[in-house]
Order: structure tokens, then C-alpha cells, then sequence
């Protein structure tokens, strides 16, 4: 179980004098997080094996230092102080909020930043190519993503629908116009809810009915990510179809899952972490894209809360769970 503060991958010769092993000192990995379990435990999970597969062994090569929090987003900034502390040889920072709080604790002694999201829109990279900055990753476009989950769940409602896009308090400015411009065109009505606590999810649900409601939207977002358990128990309860951004949620009991595969991105990251502790710079690394967009349809999910999967979204999907 991973903690507030933890440290990942210590193993016994970790733990013996440098002279008896004969090891080099392992590099310190800071991760910094606005979600924990277990979420965060199984992304780290992957995150280890890839490092493996880099051959690069957690607690012999890499000493992975987590800091994640449980509370809002905005209220995780004393986390990033205590990993800059720690003087970390690179950081991987999940989310834009992550990003720029570690960019700004470890602005007096630079370290390389691997970040995930649309690390350009966002301001952390000035370019996809050679990002000239100390942030590099991965760019998967959530903003757009945003508005093709609203298309998709909108081939599930009738025309005059109103979809409840749930939100978080630290969005790309440009995803609520985004959803606005899709939601004309499809012929839907986008209801936004800004939350950033399991009580303000529950508050959205509560409200849904009163607002007419026939469908959710999760927009990407690390913070929401972490609740999924909870989206989709209120969403099964109230009977209502949902889309989530990572393709993996529908084999949870999310309806649709749309987007890059979580797991496989994180091996990505992997790849990021090894090179710089190789000694490569941020900008000898190319912001990447994901090169594979799933689409999971969980039919039982459908069963459960009456909702027919038209054939021709099933023709679509990467995944079809029964």
C-alpha cells in the first residue's frame, strides 16, 4: 500500500552497505501524483516493469520517491516542495497541475520533468519536436478527446439530449468551448459541473435528474481518473450511460472508455525516465503522441442500465466486454 509519502521498489540489497553490493547508489525517481490508490499503486506497477524492461531495476538502479495527495488538486503543492527536497534526478509529474508545481519547486535547481497531457497548450513545452525547455512526455490531446467522447456518448441519446460533462477545477481553458462547439453540432445539451471532490461528484449526480440529465461526459483529468470507482457507481445507480477517457474503465463497469491505453502510455513514460537517467536532456527527447485510440464498450454495464450499444459503435470498439 502506497502512502501519502512513500518510497517504491526498495529491495534487501538496497538496504546493504554500497561496498558489499557493489552497486552503484540508485538514482531517485520523484513521482508526483493528485491521486492514490489504487490507481496510482497499479500505474506504478507498470511503471516498474517498463523501467525493468529498460533494464533499470526499482531499488537497485531507480529509488522511486511518491508524493500524491488526496485532497483537491490545488492543495498538493507542499508535496512538490518536500520531492524537490529529496533532489530527485528527474521527476515524473501526472497532469498539468503536477507539472507546473514541480517546475516551480525545483526552479532554483533545474531537474529534467517528464508530464503527461497536452504538455504545449498547457505552456510546459513550446514545441512537440524539440521541446527547448526541461519538460518532456507524452501529448495525448485531451481537449480534443474531450469533444470525441461527447460525440460517441451521443450516438447512445436522442437528439435534444442533455449530457452532464463533469469537469474539475483545473481544465485547459480552451475544454469548455470545445464541448460547447461539439454539443451544437451533435444536437445536444452540454450541462458542465465543476468538481473537485467526491462530494461535489455526488452533489452533480444528486442534481442530475432535476437537470434532465441522460448521459455523462468525464473529461480527462487525473483527479477524476482517481474517482472512477465512484462516477461509476452513481452512474449505475441512476442509470445513466457514461464515457470515461482511459479505454481500461469500462472493464471496471464504466459503460464506454475512449482514448490512448493508460497502462501502455505509462510504459511510455518508462522509456522517457531511463533515457534521462541515461543522461539524455529533455530536448533530445520528442514530445510523443499516442499512435492507438481504443474504444472499450462494456455490454454488461449496457444490460444493467437498459441502454442499447448501437451495432455500428460495437464495430468500432477495440474491446467489447460481456
Amino acid at each position: 500500500m502506497i502512502g501519502r509519502r512513500g518510497v517504491v521498489g526498495l529491495s534487501g540489497a538496497a538496504l546493504l552497505p554500497r561496498a558489499l553490493t557493489a552497486q552503484p547508489a540508485p538514482r531517485r525517481l520523484g513521482v508526483l501524483a493528485p491521486f492514490a490508490q489504487p490507481t496510482l499503486g497499479e500505474l506504478l506497477q507498470v511503471l516498474q516493469d517498463g523501467l525493468r524492461a529498460q533494464g533499470l531495476e526499482p531499488g537497485r538502479d531507480v529509488l522511486i520517491e511518491v508524493r500524491h495527495s488526496d485532497q483537491p488538486a490545488r492543495d498538493f503543492g507542499p508535496l512538490a516542495a518536500e520531492l524537490a527536497a529529496l533532489k530527485p534526478a528527474v521527476v515524473l509529474a501526472l497532469g498539468p497541475t503536477a507539472t507546473a508545481l514541480m517546475l516551480a519547486a525545483t526552479a532554483a535547481a533545474p531537474v529534467p520533468i517528464v508530464s503527461i497531457g497536452d504538455l504545449v497548450a498547457a505552456g510546459h513545452a513550446d514545441q512537440l519536436g524539440r521541446p527547448s525547455g526541461r519538460v518532456t512526455g507524452l501529448s495525448f490531446l485531451p481537449v480534443a478527446l474531450n469533444a470525441k467522447r461527447l460525440e460517441l456518448l451521443a450516438e447512445l441519446l436522442p437528439r435534444g439530449s442533455v449530457v452532464l460533462n463533469l469537469i474539475d477545477l483545473t481544465p485547459l481553458p480552451e475544454a469548455a468551448q470545445q464541448i460547447e462547439q461539439a454539443a451544437r453540432q451533435l444536437g445536444v445539451v452540454a450541462q458542465a459541473a465543476h468538481v473537485n471532490t467526491p462530494t461535489e461528484v455526488e452533489r452533480a449526480f444528486a442534481r442530475a435528474p432535476a437537470q434532465r440529465v441522460a448521459g455523462v461526459n468525464v473529461l480527462a483529468s487525473p483527479f477524476l481518473h482517481g474517482l472512477r470507482a465512484l462516477i461509476i457507481e452513481l452512474a449505475l445507480r441512476a442509470r445513466l450511460p457514461t464515457i470515461f477517457q482511459w479505454p481500461e474503465t469500462a472493464r471496471e463497469g464504466g459503460l464506454l472508455g475512449y482514448g490512448p491505453s493508460n497502462a501502455a502510455m505509462f510504459r511510455q513514460l518508462a522509456g522517457y525516465v531511463a533515457r534521462i537517467l541515461r543522461g539524455a536532456r529533455p530536448s533530445e527527447l520528442p514530445i510523443e503522441q499516442p499512435t492507438k485510440i481504443e474504444l472499450a464498450v462494456n455490454l454488461r454495464t449496457a444490460r444493467a442500465i437498459g441502454v442499447t450499444v448501437p451495432r455500428t459503435l460495437l464495430l468500432r470498439a477495440t474491446e467489447v466486454v460481456e
